[in-house]
């Protein structure tokens, strides 16, 4: 092999190695969600203002709930998977809440299927699981520019399915102060810690 050869090879591993890098986040994440997980504990990129539809009906936007940490879970009412699981551990969340006085977090399921869940059938969600209004909000994006949005923001897939449904994230997206400050699994034992020291 020529100097030559060798030096073309050389660089060429250098240029895959530096690619392999910077879509690794430096070789920690290899799979699309570690790698959104770890860019948004580097980035803490801004959200907008989204405007939503609540299970009464009622306009809610996310500076509604001021300086309150958001705990953002995405749903739909007819998905037969994660979403029931995603229920039982905000009631679950809730409760610890409720034990502890905690008033800095916010609970908010969003649907990704806004043309299908209705604030009726939102409210259904809601009495599947028990959950009170008081630290858990469930609601639908109020209008398609708003869905966008916030799918763009959060970096979610939304991937239809065969049977109308949608595969999608089961991560709890935290946004604090108009930032998404972090992503985390929804089976993150910490989570309860996380309730009253969201750091």
């Amino acid at each position: 092999m020529s100097s030559r050869t060798a030096l073309s090879m050389a660089l060429a591993l250098c240029l895959v190695g530096g690619l392999l890098w910077q879509r690794t986040a430096g070789f920690s994440a290899f799979t699309y969600e570690t790698w959104r997980q770890s860019q948004v504990v580097r980035q803490r990129p801004p959200v907008s203002d989204w405007r939503l539809q609540d299970d009464q009906g009622k306009v809610v936007r996310l500076s509604d709930w001021g300086e309150q940490v958001l705990l953002v879970s995405f749903i739909f009412t007819r998905c037969t998977s994660v979403c029931g699981a995603l229920g039982v551990r905000y009631r679950q969340l809730q409760r610890a809440m409720e034990a502890t006085g905690s008033k800095r977090v916010r609970l908010l399921s969003v649907s990704i299927d806004p043309a299908h869940d209705t604030p009726e059938r939102l409210a259904e969600y809601r009495s599947r699981f028990g959950g009170a209004r008081t630290s858990w909000t469930i609601a639908r994006p109020a209008d398609e520019q708003t869905l966008s949005t916030l799918i763009s923001e959060t970096g979610l897939r939304v991937i239809p399915d065969r049977t109308g449904g949608f595969a999608h994230s089961d991560s709890l997206h935290w946004i604090r102060d108009g930032r998404l400050v972090r992503i985390s699994a929804w089976t993150d034992p910490a989570l309860e810690g996380l309730l009253t020291d969201a750091g």
